[in-house]
Protein backbone atom coordinates (compact mmCIF):
# COMPACT_ATOMS: atom_id res chain seq x y z
CA UNK A 1 0.00 0.00 0.00
CA UNK A 2 1.02 2.92 -0.79
CA UNK A 3 0.80 6.32 1.65
CA UNK A 4 -0.03 9.92 -0.33
CA UNK A 5 0.03 13.18 1.57
CA UNK A 6 -2.29 15.65 0.80
CA UNK A 7 -1.41 19.41 1.78
CA UNK A 8 -2.51 23.00 1.89
CA UNK A 9 -1.40 25.90 2.60
CA UNK A 10 -3.08 29.29 2.75
CA UNK A 11 -0.85 32.60 2.86
CA UNK A 12 -1.84 36.07 2.62
CA UNK A 13 0.33 39.05 3.89
CA UNK A 14 -0.87 41.71 6.19
CA UNK A 15 -3.23 44.17 4.80
CA UNK A 16 -4.15 41.93 1.34
CA UNK A 17 -6.95 39.79 2.39
CA UNK A 18 -7.31 40.60 6.53
CA UNK A 19 -5.46 43.58 8.43
CA UNK A 20 -3.20 40.73 9.70
CA UNK A 21 -0.78 38.28 8.05
CA UNK A 22 -2.77 34.77 7.04
CA UNK A 23 -0.99 31.46 7.45
CA UNK A 24 -2.83 28.29 7.14
CA UNK A 25 -1.78 24.75 6.54
CA UNK A 26 -2.92 21.37 6.86
CA UNK A 27 -2.61 18.18 5.56
CA UNK A 28 -3.70 14.76 5.89
CA UNK A 29 -2.01 11.07 5.44
CA UNK A 30 -3.86 8.69 3.15
CA UNK A 31 -2.95 4.86 2.94
CA UNK A 32 -4.14 4.12 -0.60
CA UNK A 33 -4.33 0.88 -1.77
CA UNK A 34 -5.82 1.61 -5.14
CA UNK A 35 -6.07 4.34 -7.15
CA UNK A 36 -7.52 4.60 -10.60
CA UNK A 37 -4.55 6.85 -12.01
CA UNK A 38 -3.95 10.10 -13.30
CA UNK A 39 -6.10 10.52 -16.42
CA UNK A 40 -7.22 13.22 -18.80
CA UNK A 41 -10.61 13.68 -20.49
CA UNK A 42 -12.19 16.00 -22.72
CA UNK A 43 -15.52 17.45 -21.53
CA UNK A 44 -17.80 17.48 -24.10
CA UNK A 45 -21.22 17.06 -22.22
CA UNK A 46 -23.00 21.00 -22.30
CA UNK A 47 -25.60 19.66 -19.45
CA UNK A 48 -26.48 17.02 -17.19
CA UNK A 49 -27.38 14.01 -19.29
CA UNK A 50 -25.61 10.14 -19.58
CA UNK A 51 -22.60 11.25 -21.97
CA UNK A 52 -20.91 13.85 -19.52
CA UNK A 53 -17.78 12.86 -18.28
CA UNK A 54 -17.37 9.95 -15.28
CA UNK A 55 -14.91 10.55 -13.09
CA UNK A 56 -15.88 8.41 -10.55
CA UNK A 57 -18.62 5.32 -10.40
CA UNK A 58 -20.49 5.16 -7.12
CA UNK A 59 -19.29 1.98 -5.03
CA UNK A 60 -16.19 1.62 -6.84
CA UNK A 61 -14.48 1.91 -3.24
CA UNK A 62 -16.36 0.58 0.09
CA UNK A 63 -14.55 3.34 2.32
CA UNK A 64 -14.94 6.80 1.18
CA UNK A 65 -12.68 7.73 -1.84
CA UNK A 66 -10.74 10.97 -2.65
CA UNK A 67 -10.90 12.95 -6.10
CA UNK A 68 -8.63 15.08 -7.36
CA UNK A 69 -9.32 17.12 -10.23
CA UNK A 70 -8.22 20.21 -12.06
CA UNK A 71 -9.70 22.29 -15.03
CA UNK A 72 -6.97 22.40 -17.35
CA UNK A 73 -8.48 25.39 -19.61
CA UNK A 74 -6.30 28.52 -19.72
CA UNK A 75 -9.56 30.75 -19.41
CA UNK A 76 -10.49 31.17 -16.11
CA UNK A 77 -14.34 31.47 -17.65
CA UNK A 78 -14.15 28.44 -19.36
CA UNK A 79 -15.96 26.39 -16.66
CA UNK A 80 -16.38 22.71 -15.73
CA UNK A 81 -19.30 21.45 -13.48
CA UNK A 82 -19.12 18.53 -11.53
CA UNK A 83 -22.38 17.12 -10.04
CA UNK A 84 -23.65 13.91 -8.15
CA UNK A 85 -25.41 11.59 -11.12
CA UNK A 86 -28.21 10.41 -8.88
CA UNK A 87 -31.33 11.95 -9.65
CA UNK A 88 -30.89 15.14 -8.02
CA UNK A 89 -28.12 15.66 -9.70
CA UNK A 90 -26.77 18.13 -7.32
CA UNK A 91 -23.74 20.29 -8.46
CA UNK A 92 -20.74 20.79 -5.98
CA UNK A 93 -18.36 21.89 -7.94
CA UNK A 94 -17.73 25.12 -10.50
CA UNK A 95 -14.14 25.17 -11.63
CA UNK A 96 -12.97 27.92 -14.00
CA UNK A 97 -9.73 27.34 -16.09
CA UNK A 98 -6.78 26.51 -13.74
CA UNK A 99 -9.03 25.83 -10.88
CA UNK A 100 -8.08 22.53 -8.95
CA UNK A 101 -9.68 20.33 -5.71
CA UNK A 102 -8.78 17.74 -3.39
CA UNK A 103 -11.85 16.13 -1.77
CA UNK A 104 -13.29 13.02 0.05
CA UNK A 105 -16.35 11.58 -2.27
CA UNK A 106 -19.41 9.79 -1.04
CA UNK A 107 -18.41 6.59 -2.18
CA UNK A 108 -22.00 5.59 -3.14
CA UNK A 109 -22.40 7.90 -5.53
CA UNK A 110 -20.96 8.30 -9.12
CA UNK A 111 -19.46 11.73 -9.77
CA UNK A 112 -19.48 13.54 -13.44
CA UNK A 113 -18.59 16.41 -15.02
CA UNK A 114 -19.91 19.06 -17.70
CA UNK A 115 -19.09 22.03 -19.50
CA UNK A 116 -21.24 24.62 -20.63
CA UNK A 117 -19.26 26.62 -22.72
CA UNK A 118 -18.92 23.73 -25.48
CA UNK A 119 -15.62 24.79 -25.89
CA UNK A 120 -14.73 20.76 -24.65
CA UNK A 121 -11.70 21.97 -22.14
CA UNK A 122 -9.46 18.92 -20.48
CA UNK A 123 -10.43 17.81 -17.22
CA UNK A 124 -7.65 15.99 -15.24
CA UNK A 125 -8.31 13.44 -12.24
CA UNK A 126 -7.17 10.72 -9.80
CA UNK A 127 -9.34 8.92 -7.66
CA UNK A 128 -7.44 7.24 -4.64
CA UNK A 129 -9.18 4.46 -2.63
CA UNK A 130 -8.41 3.39 0.56
CA UNK A 131 -10.04 -0.37 0.04
CA UNK A 132 -11.31 -2.05 -3.04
Amino acid sequence: MATTTATISLISAAGDLLTDALTLSDATSITASHTTGLARKKVTATAVHATATVLYTADDFAASPYLYIKNTAASATEYIWVYEDEGSDRVILKMGGGDWAFMPLKGDTTMKAYAPSSNDPVVEFMVIGTDQ
